[in-house]
Formats: structure tokens, C-alpha cells, sequence
């Protein structure tokens, strides 16, 4: 049973105070002000995310430094490498450097781990294969902030290593001549939040800024990178997030690049491009390559200005792609096969094991098994001795935390508090599984482990409509931190319920006096035989619209459905 978490009211004067302001509904202002916008500037900055609100780069500590020791590469003509990682938040902020290094004339390749072989981060043998061709200086994207071993071994070997990250700080920071970590920052900084390609874009702007280079122009248009890597690394969308996220839709949407214009054809993208189409439709090609085969594929899409060029690499992620589903459809149904052979219990959290489970589809298999038990899972790949592992959560519970009561068992470990990662001798997994069930149960309650909605508010179903779905898009994009507003409404009659999509959803109508109400509840085919027509049900829901042979028209989309209360 999921618990429903209503929002609470705020005063009446104060919604009076924000309507007038900003001339916006009272409802509008309700979410707002409940949401924890009250200051009228931190109202004003949220409804008009401008790029001018951005913060000054060189606030983020080390910033200075990082710039300078660039500068310094290309003043004496040092090769320099870019070493990122293999999701889209590293393969887009590799880009972005990429693509400020060669503006600069900077003599600069990069370099991107094969997940399967190599891992996350950084490691010896890379640093070694690194050295050996004559790199000067390495720059990190989206890792290295845990990798103080590696770093010291490439000191050792004559290069200095600049680190940007955004991950969680260590105890013990790398040697690196110069880090960049907005994690390092006061809670509530407008700056901490930002996912590896924000850091990577905020790094180009201090770069360019330090040069002397006034091109507005070229740092405008490494948005859409920032924005790619920012949605799909699930960071908040608040504060400079939001204003990336915004800014870079717009330019994603004028399909400037030719690997992102490729990407949208390849996905069958043919309208407007906004959160969703890049969660379900570009992210996911773009992540495939990383996890199957090799991220550079992604890479150099990104980089290429050829759209011919582009279309036949954005052909070979979408087939890498569609490979990656049916590789991790297989694994969900071992996986779901042994829940029912060994059972959940009473454990706080499921970790199970696998011969040969792919490393690079196993992440994303956790977290539908995270949807479908509600605790934190974690699976583990094991082949040739070797177990890689991916760990995913439920809202309030860090995984990072978890994992890292028990770190001195792994070879390798990071992550943050949604979603983890590690390599472990096989022979050590028993005991990991010993350990993280004992601390999970010792400091998890079954509360923290009960699915939450949270309502922003209960609305009478007489003022939904158009205008009224179209005024809530202010609110866009929506994300992390800043949730689709979902609403409440009580006691409404039940008047029709049918399968849709081979039986997987289901379309219902409601009605509460004289209001008529369309839903569509994805993913509810399974509930609707437990509905009964003539019933009185609360709903939670999205408003959406929906467009049908030409006419737009209203539609609730459903989240969780109950009989009413009284």
C-alpha cells in the first residue's frame, strides 16, 4: 500500500502575495509556496531561469587553479588528455572539453574506460597506456575524485592530473594539482548540485574567461551537452540545473547538433524534445554503447558535424541499443525467477548474484527491481573471479551509505546516494551479503521501505482544463527535486475501465457531479480487474493533454488509485 503525503497549506495572504506578484493562479502559487518557494526572488529566479543567474565559475573552489594549469598546457605546448566516463554525463562533459580544448589549439585526445574490461574511473593500466603516449596533463570528467592511488601512479610517471568531478568527496582527496568538486561547498550552494557536465561547462567558461576569449556564441552552444548530461545523470533539477536543463532544451530542440538531430530521427523523435524523449529515447541510445561495446561511439557522435556521418552512428547505437534491452529483459526474468525461488524475507535489502550477468545492463535491471519490492537492490555480475555490481534505491535510503559500511571488501567503489557501483573478489561477496543485510536491517525501518506519493495538493476537478495544464508547463523541466506536480481528488464515481497497449494499461473515466474525467493509468492493467464499476475511488494524478485525431483535450495521467475513504 503506498502512503499518500499531502503537501501542507500555506497561508492564504502569503498566495495572495505570489499571485499578485507574479500574476499567476492560485494554485500555481500553492505548489510553489509548498514546494518551499518563498522568498519572492527565489520565486522570480525559478519561473525565469536566465543563463545570467548563473553563478561565477570561479566561485566553485579550485576553479582558478584548474584554469590556470590549461592555459598553462597550451603555453607550453603540453599534450593534454581528457579521461571520462562511459554514461552520458561523461561522455557529454568529455565533449564539452573536448570541444573548448580544440577552439583553445590545445593539442588534446581523450580517453574513456571499456566499462566491462576496465571499470569505472580511473585505473593503473589506463594510466600506463596514458604515459606511454606522451601525455602531459590529464583532465578528468564525471570521476577521479576517489582515485588517489591512480592519480599518485601517473605523478609517478611525470603527469599531472587536474581532476573534475561531482561525485561524493573521500576521505582522503587525490593528489591532483588542481580539483574541481562542487561537492566540496556549503549545502544549499546553487552550484552543488551540478552533474559532471555542468561541472565540465562551468570549467569551459572559467577556461575561456581566463583566456580572454569573448565568445559568447561557442559557450552557448555546448548547452545542449550540458543539458544531456545533467537530465540524464537524475541530478536536481533546481537552481543551476534548471537553468542548464531549460537553457539546453531549447538549443536540443533547434537540432543544431548532427549527432543529437540523428539521435532524435534514430528514436523516432518527431516533435518537441523535452525530459521524457531524452530519458526514454536519447539517453538510452547513447548509454547503449557504453554498456555493450564502447562509449567512444557515442563520443564521437556528439563530436562529429557531419549529419550523413552522424545518421549511420545514431543507426548503430539504436541497433547496440535494442541488443541492450533484450540482453536486460533476460536478466530481470532470471532475477525475478530467484526472488521466488529464495524470497525477499525479512531483509532490508535484496542482493543477488549472477554468472556472467552483463555489467553494463545490470544497473538498470536493479532499479526495475527497486520499482517492483521497494527496498534497495543489489546485483552482482561474477565472471573469471570477478564481481561487478550495481546498486540502486528507494527515495530515503543512500545506497552510497550502504555499500560503504562494508568498502574495505571491494577492489574498487563509488557512487552517490541513488545509484552505486563496485568491483569485488568473488570470494568476498558472501561476506558482503552477510554484512550489508546486518547493517541495512539494523538501520533501515520498514517505513523508510514504504512507496511515498507526495501530493502537492487535493484540487477541485471543476477547474481542470486546458489553460490550466498549459500554466503548469512554468514549472518545467521537471525532474529530480522538482517532481511533475501530482494532485489529488476524492470520491469520484468510477464509470468505465478497459485494457489498453496488449492489456498493460488501463483507460478509465470517472465523474464527481457534473465533471467527466478521462485517465489513463500506465502500467495498471494488472489493477483493473479489482475495480468495479459505480465505485467511489481517490485518485493521484499528473494532468497532462492529449492529443487525438487533431483535438486536444484533458487527461488525467495516474499514479496510484484507492477506494475512497468515506
Amino acid at each position: 500500500m503506498k502512503k499518500w503525503i499531502t503537501r501542507e497549506k500555506p497561508p492564504e495572504h502569503l498566495i495572495d502575495q505570489v499571485c499578485l506578484q507574479f500574476n499567476i493562479s492560485r494554485l500555481l502559487a500553492t505548489i510553489l509556496h509548498s514546494r518551499g518557494m518563498i522568498a519572492l526572488e527565489k520565486i522570480q529566479k525559478y519561473l525565469s531561469p536566465k543563463l545570467g543567474n548563473l553563478s561565477d565559475p570561479f566561485l566553485i573552489p579550485g576553479m582558478d587553479q584548474a584554469a590556470k594549469r590549461i592555459l598553462m598546457a597550451k603555453e607550453n605546448g603540453e599534450r593534454v588528455l581528457v579521461y571520462g566516463d562511459y554514461d552520458v554525463d561523461g561522455v557529454t562533459a568529455t565533449a564539452i572539453l573536448l570541444k573548448t580544448f580544440q577552439l583553445l589549439g590545445l593539442d588534446a585526445t581523450y580517453y574513456i574506460p571499456h566499462r566491462y574490461e576496465e571499470g569505472y574511473g580511473l585505473s593503473n593500466e589506463a594510466i600506463e597506456k596514458i604515459a606511454e603516449d606522451n601525455i602531459d596533463l590529464i583532465v578528468t570528467v564525471d570521476c577521479g575524485i576517489s582515485s588517489f592511488e591512480e592519480i599518485s601512479y601517473a605523478n609517478d610517471l611525470g603527469m599531472e592530473v587536474v581532476v573534475t568531478d561531482h561525485h561524493t568527496i573521500p576521505e582522503k582527496m587525490p593528489p591532483a594539482c588542481a580539483i574541481v568538486n562542487p561537492k566540496v561547498m556549503e549545502k544549499g550552494n546553487p552550484s552543488r548540485e551540478l552533474a559532471g557536465a555542468g561541472v565540465a561547462f562551468k570549467f569551459a567558461w572559467a577556461i575561456l574567461k581566463l583566456a580572454g576569449v569573448k565568445d559568447s556564441t561557442f559557450l552557448a552552444s555546448l548547452l545542449d551537452l550540458a543539458a544531456l548530461g545533467t537530465i540524464a545523470d537524475v541530478v536536481p533539477l533546481t537552481e543551476e540545473n534548471r537553468i542548464l536543463a531549460s537553457a539546453g532544451l531549447k538549443l536540443i530542440n533547434e537540432r543544431k547538433r548532427a549527432g543529437i538531430k540523428a539521435l532524435a530521427e534514430s528514436a523516432s523523435i518527431k516533435g518537441d524534445i523535452g525530459i521524457t524523449q531524452i530519458n526514454f529515447g536519447i539517453a538510452p541510445r547513447i548509454n547503449a554503447a557504453g554498456r555493450l561495446e564502447h562509449a567512444s561511439k557515442s563520443l564521437e557522435l556528439l563530436l562529429t558535424d557531419e549529419f550523413e556521418a552522424a545518421k549511420l552512428m545514431a543507426s548503430e547505437l539504436n541497433r547496440i541499443n535494442v541488443r541492450r534491452q533484450e540482453t536486460g529483459l533476460e536478466i530481470k526474468q532470471e532475477i525475478l525467477l530467484k526472488i521466488v525461488e529464495e524470497g525477499v524475507g525479512e531483509n532490508k535489502v535484496i542482493l543477488l548474484i549472477g554468472k556472467a550477468w552483463h555489467p553494463g545492463v545490470i544497473g538498470i535491471v536493479a532499479s526495475q527491481i527497486v520499482d517492483a519490492y521497494s527496498r534497495p537492490v543489489v546485483l552482482v555480475g561474477v565472471d573469471d573471479g570477478v564481481g561487478r555490481g550495481s546498486a540502486r534505491s528507494v527515495d530515503g535510503v543512500n545506497v552510497y551509505d550502504l555499500l560503504f559500511s562494508c568498502k574495505d571488501l571491494f577492489n574498487d567503489f563509488g557512487g552517490h546516494a541513488g545509484a552505486a557501483g563496485f568491483e569485488i573478489k568473488e570470494e568476498n561477496i558472501v561476506h558482503l551479503k552477510k554484512r550489508l543485510n546486518q547493517f541495512a536491517n539494523d538501520t533501515i525501518s520498514l517505513d523508510d521501505l514504504s512507496p511515498i506519493i507526495k501530493i502537492d495538493m487535493e484540487i477541485d476537478p471543476s477547474i481542470i482544463n486546458l489553460n490550466l495544464i498549459k500554466e503548469l508547463q512554468i514549472l518545467a523541466p521537471f525532474g529530480e527535486k522538482n517532481r511533475e506536480p501530482v494532485f489529488m481528488a476524492l470520491g469520484l464515481t468510477l464509470t468505465d475501465v478497459k485494457l489498453v497497449g496488449k492489456d498493460k494499461h488501463a483507460k478509465m473515466n470517472f465523474s464527481i457531479g457534473t465533471n467527466r474525467l478521462e485517465a489513463i493509468g500506465f502500467g495498471m492493467g494488472g489493477q483493473a480487474g479489482e475495480l468495479k464499476i459505480g465505485n467511489k475511488y481517490d485518485i493521484a494524478f499528473n494532468l497532462e493533454s492529449n492529443v487525438w485525431n487533431g483535438f486536444e483535450k484533458v487527461q488525467l495521467s495516474l499514479i496510484d488509485i484507492k477506494e475512497a475513504a468515506v
